[in-house]
């Protein structure tokens, strides 16, 4: 025990902690923790020397072993992230407060620079091993996000750029990358400088008023908890995804922390009660990720489960500690020295992860050994970060000369590791350009055996395909869409999206998902010759027909959208409405066929004729990792393709529906993706699947005349 409070007492000078028996006046007892996802330690004097809180370093090891293992085992959000946010939110609101009472002021290039030595040097280690990651294991697709991503971090802006993409229903489907975990990371990184500039405000506002400091910390804290709650709550139920990696759906969570550190003793439980409120937070904290649908309710009203169990354990005093308290077995000193590598584990637990599943496929689910591994694997990787990296730098902080040296090599490893990312994504974005380049030179050497050309032609093409690269290239296949997505409406918007192509006399709207929006371009390009007007309203759910305006079950942005839709489709007098995208990701029922036909019915009364595209098959995470992961030969081997009776599992509802209607033009695709009883992944020299349901915009492209033609040959034979 002695050995360890040494080293708290170590860490403590380190981060200019006040010192032990100035932490809280107002009586509270000591702490011995660690910050989130920074290592910094906070100590303050006790009545006793034995009535330190070692537990807060034990919480911090329980929360990073349920994230490791939620993430690993379970696929899921385990809460323990929240703990952490509470936990950094009060040690920080003691420090800005430690730095006014015995200053009067706040250093605020030495407050930030010791939370950068303390937070950097392991950080940059994982960013290290990641780019590594990404040029020597990673799925060549997978690259360019990574290299993205791994910028973003490196900047502290993980978090936004995970938001702003989470609700791209078109990225949504990307594996996760090995640096996706620094999202909490960035969000922490923001939130030390938003409570340094609303400390300054507070003791500015403090002298002005001649107030105390710490009443005034308190109220501006708790106008921005409030704020950030009440906006939590209404971003989560609108726009949940984006709302996830929000900084300010997230303030409120270190609030929280902050306000039970300024209260002290004013609320803190002691005894048998303090015993109690242990258990329930500690079991809680633990059982959150069970109970709770974790992955699509939080940070609203579920963020308050895991911040309350951890508030609970931070107002529980071990002052008269009871034999049976959660926070005696929290304070074992295995927790307790473990807690000093909880960073590290949340660091490095995740690219071993990733790592995994590059090397066995993306929807790889590790067993008890495999995962078990990985756990240790992090702690192992966590601890020689810790004592080869972490404690070098802040050990090395004695002299000037020292601390010249090692800031030097701090900002030289981050500007290093923010251009070799960057460096890495415009190379990766060049080589995209240049196969979109090469992928028409390609198809103009191919000529009619390109793409689905080859299936008229199959004796005649295999010599000529095989000889060509197979395209869109690797680098450039996640980003293969071919403008497709200019006129999308996204999944959070109540402004319905519409383009409009063309000036003939016949009007046509197309109407679906974003497996329509891939024949967008295709027939835009064909309207003069068609003799189209044609309007474009597509977009991520919400499609109308599957779904009408007077649905009560809607959200409002999904019904405003809807009676826009409605309001154009029945006030513009179109001839022609063009549905597709009918496979989604399970089967119509009966009654909701029944309600499609209805509604195209109640279209059809306007004069319009209905039209469905019959949807393409979906080959599913197996197929999608294969894909990424398969080397050319593998692809054009058939290593990658799927069953018919795979692909098309899923019932085309618009197809179901137009057989229950019985005057809906059907225009058949399936035959342009599957032949005999197989789906393939390449046909014709071209990649057919971007993930597990997109078609690429290159393979798209070869399908567009075949499927003109039947168009005007289904509307023909329809007779109207």
């Amino acid at each position: 025990m002695g050995l360890v409070r040494q080293s708290a007492h170590n860490a403590l000078t380190l981060v200019g902690e006040p010192p032990p028996q100035a932490i809280w006046r107002q009586g509270l007892d000591s702490v011995l923790v660690s910050q989130l996802i920074s290592g910094s330690a906070t100590m303050g004097a006790t009545p006793r020397g034995d009535q330190r809180r070692l537990e807060i370093e034990g919480l911090r090891t329980v929360a990073a072993l349920l994230v490791a293992s939620y993430h690993i085992w379970f696929n899921r959000v385990s809460g323990g992230v929240d703990v952490f946010f509470v936990i950094t939110g009060f040690l920080i609101t003691l420090t800005l407060a430690g730095h006014i009472r015995r200053n009067d002021r706040i250093a605020p290039v030495a407050y930030l620079g010791r939370l950068a030595r303390r937070i950097w040097p392991g950080a940059a280690l994982v960013l290290l091993a990641v780019l590594a990651m990404t040029v020597t294991i990673a799925p060549e697709p997978l690259r360019p996000r990574n290299f993205a991503e791994t910028l973003a971090s490196a900047l502290y802006l993980e978090n936004w750029f995970l938001s702003i993409n989470a609700v791209d229903y078109l990225n949504a489907q990307d594996p996760h990358t090995p640096v996706q975990h620094f999202w909490a990371m960035s969000l922490q990184g923001q939130f030390y400088v938003i409570w340094l500039l609303v400390a300054v405000g507070a003791w500015w506002a403090a002298r002005r008023l001649r107030s105390s400091f710490r009443v005034v910390f308190a109220i501006l804290i708790a106008a921005v908890a409030v704020s950030s709650f009440v906006w939590s709550l209404w971003h989560t139920a609108a726009q949940q995804p984006a709302a996830y990696f929000s900084t300010t759906t997230r303030l409120w969570e270190f609030g929280v922390g902050a306000l039970i550190a300024l209260a002290g003793s004013r609320i803190v439980l002691r005894g048998t009660p303090a015993a109690i409120a242990s258990w329930v937070g500690l079991v809680g904290l633990v059982t959150c990720g069970i109970v709770l649908p974790v992955g699509g309710a939080f940070p609203g009203t579920a963020a308050l489960w895991p911040v309350a169990c951890a508030a609970l354990l931070l107002i529980s005093s071990r002052s008269n500690e009871r034999a049976w308290a959660a926070t005696r077995v929290l304070a074992l000193r295995p927790f307790v020295w473990l807690g000093g590598m909880a960073f590290g584990i949340y660091l490095w637990h995740w690219p071993v992860l990733v790592g995994y599943r590059y090397l066995r496929g993306e929807q790889a689910q590790p067993g008890w050994l495999a995962g078990s591994v990985m756990i240790a694997a992090a702690i192992v990787l966590a601890i020689l970060t810790h004592y080869a990296v972490e404690r070098r730098v802040t050990g090395g902080w004695h002299s000037q000369r020292a601390r010249a040296s090692i800031a030097s090599v701090l900002i030289a490893s981050w500007v290093a590791i923010s251009a070799s990312a960057g460096a890495g994504l415009v190379q990766a974005e060049r080589l995209a350009a240049e196969a979109s380049m090469e992928s028409t030179t390609i198809a103009a050497a191919a000529g009619h055996c390109f793409g689905v050309g080859a299936t008229d032609h199959a004796g005649d093409c295999d010599d000529i395909v095989e000889t060509l690269p197979l395209v869109p290239d690797r680098a450039a296949l996640l980003s293969d869409t071919g403008g497709a997505y200019a006129c999308y409406t996204p999944s959070d918007s109540d402004v319905l999206r519409t383009c409009t192509f063309g000036s003939g006399g016949t009007r046509v709207a197309l109407i679906g998902n974003s497996h329509a929006a891939m024949f967008s371009p295709g027939l835009a390009d064909r309207v003069d010759e068609l003799g189209w007007t044609l309007d474009v309203m597509v977009g991520n759910g919400c499609v109308w027909a599957a779904v009408r305006a007077s649905d009560s079950s809607l959200s409002p942005r999904c019904a405003t959208r809807l009676l826009q839709t409605e309001d154009r489709l029945f006030g513009v007098g179109y001839d022609l409405v063009i549905f597709a995208g009918g496979r989604g990701s399970a089967s119509a029922t009966a009654d909701e066929i029944r309600s499609i036909a209805l509604n195209w019915e109640s279209l059809q009364q306007t004069g319009a004729r209905v039209l469905v595209l019959e949807d393409n098959p979906r080959i599913g995470q197996a197929g999608r990792d294969c894909i990424l992961a398969a080397t050319e030969a593998s692809l054009r081997s058939g290593d990658c393709d799927v069953t018919r009776v795979d692909g098309l599992a899923i019932v085309d509802r618009y197809a179901a529906a137009a057989a229950v209607n019985g005057d809906v033009a059907i225009v058949p695709t399936v035959d342009l993706y599957c032949h005999d009883d197989v789906c393939p992944a390449t046909i014709g020299g071209v990649i057919v699947y971007r993930d597990e349901h997109h078609v690429t915009a290159t393979y798209t492209a070869s399908t567009i005349d075949t499927v003109v033609e039947r168009i005007d040959a289904a509307l023909a034979g329809s007779g109207r």
